[in-house]
């Protein structure tokens, strides 16, 4: 009894072994190196901040298209392209100023672009004004504003007289033009208006309309009929200032954009999934989560019932917790949030939860499907001409990868164990198949 025993556990964990050997060997292991390298590229100089309506929006989006495919995803819908018509930021001729002219036409005052002043690139309704004390001005604080006819313009000191931060574009802002000043700036200016001199402001830009585009790219799972596992990003971000100054977009969102391309390459190494995984790189999430919006109105009735799992923001070198970001409207207690979180604790993980609507999440949440964005809360450096690929961490990559590839696993292959733990188990079986024949060899001696 006792051999037969001993040979059919030596049977059982050689199957074991070779199973799980021969997916071992298949696997293409997710490199946070591979990672950096793809953040590098994204954020560089030749991409100039990757602003939509751009030719260099364009080649990002090429770029990302060509690591899915090198990665042998199929398109999405026979494309790997979803185009949509947006609103954006156009560069035309010409050179910023803000200037004062006394009550001579004289001028008195041009103030130095990039020191004194500079534009902030939420909207362009319109790009000049011209206006005096008998504009209708609203003084606060740290800020003014100009009403005169239809044009309405804000004039505002940031933080700490800090001019790099660059906000997102909106189209549907509510002001025509937002001028960022310093406070000394701002205080001169509220003299010279008080003195009846005029005021003079221009920032070359205009709102133009162009051709944006998606990257949709898939593995093709055993039933296409279930709504599918959504692993996505934005590949967007907002481009030069007037200085010709890049704002890299290396941790917002090169960084998401570089991890799921890399997930696209190790998921794909591992088998045929249960139902098919869509591979997302979202534009426009810069001017309002305009991609996602497109692409899960166009696709609500596959979404329905899929999980998506967004990723802004992954790998800062910061001390800042892997967080897991839900909507508004959402809380700890929310299923695919639970089942994040309890991973995270598992895996004994440094994370915390954040609720809000600002990323490529929201666009599928407000339409009751579920999905999170897994996000480093780390804004020390975004939206500035600092957010460069050096501060980026390859610890934060594999802390992120070590929870997200589990929750995709789980929800894509049905929580498949010789998936989710074939080293271990390669490893164990193998340890104990030279157990059994230690024993064995002591047995025959």
């Amino acid at each position: 009894m006792y051999r037969k025993v001993h040979n059919f556990l030596i049977t059982l964990c050689l199957i074991t072994f070779y199973f799980n050997f021969n997916l071992f060997i298949t696997i293409k292991p997710f490199s946070s190196n591979n990672v950096i390298k793809n953040i590098e590229y994204l954020s560089s100089q030749e991409l100039r901040g990757r602003l939509p309506g751009t030719i260099e929006n364009i080649q990002a989006a090429q770029y990302v298209k060509d690591k899915f495919i090198e990665n042998k995803l199929s398109p999405f819908n026979n494309n790997y392209y979803q185009s949509f018509q947006y609103y954006y930021p156009e560069r035309i001729e010409g050179d910023p100023y803000l200037k004062v002219f006394n009550v001579d036409g004289e001028l008195i005052r041009n103030y130095t672009y990039g020191k004194d002043f500079k534009e902030d690139l939420i909207n362009f309704r319109n790009n000049k004004i011209r206006f005096n004390r008998t504009a209708n001005l609203v003084f606060k604080n740290d800020f003014f504003t100009i009403s005169q006819g239809k044009d309405e313009v804000l004039f505002f000191t940031p933080e700490k007289d800090n001019l790099s931060f660059r906000s997102s574009f909106m189209y549907n802002a509510k002001m025509d033009m937002y001028v960022m000043v310093t406070k000394s700036t701002r205080d001169e200016l509220k003299k010279f208006i008080d003195s009846d001199f005029t005021i003079e402001c221009f920032i070359p830009y205009k709102i133009s309309k162009t051709n944006l585009y998606n990257i949709t790219a898939m593995i093709n799972g055993v039933n296409s009929d279930k709504s599918p596992i959504v692993v996505s990003s934005h590949f967007d971000h907002v481009g030069t200032d007037l200085s010709n100054i890049t704002y890299p977009g290396a941790l917002d969102n090169a960084s998401g954009t570089a991890f799921v391309i890399e997930m696209s390459k190790y998921i794909n190494s591992l088998g045929k999934p249960k139902r098919n995984i869509l591979f997302l790189s979202f534009n426009a999430e810069e001017f309002g989560l305009i991609g996602s919006t497109e692409f899960a109105k166009k696709y609500y009735s596959l979404l329905k019932n899929s999980k998506i799992f967004n990723f802004d923001m992954v790998g800062t070198n910061n001390s800042a917790p892997l967080c897991i970001m839900g909507g508004k409207k959402d809380s700890v207690c929310s299923p695919i949030i639970k089942s994040v979180s309890d991973t995270c604790s598992k895996e004994k993980i440094y994370f915390n939860y954040l609720f809000d609507d600002s990323s490529d999440h929201y666009s599928f949440r407000k339409l009751g499907i579920d999905a999170i964005t897994f996000i480093d809360n780390d804004v020390t450096r975004i939206h500035t001409p600092n957010d460069k690929a050096t501060f980026i961490s390859s610890k934060s990559i594999d802390r992120c990868f070590k929870v997200a590839s589990k929750e995709i696993i789980k929800n894509a292959f049905d929580n498949d164990p010789f998936i989710l733990y074939n080293n271990e188990l390669t490893l164990a079986s193998l340890m104990f198949i030279i157990i059994l024949f230690i024993l064995e060899c002591k047995d025959m001696e």
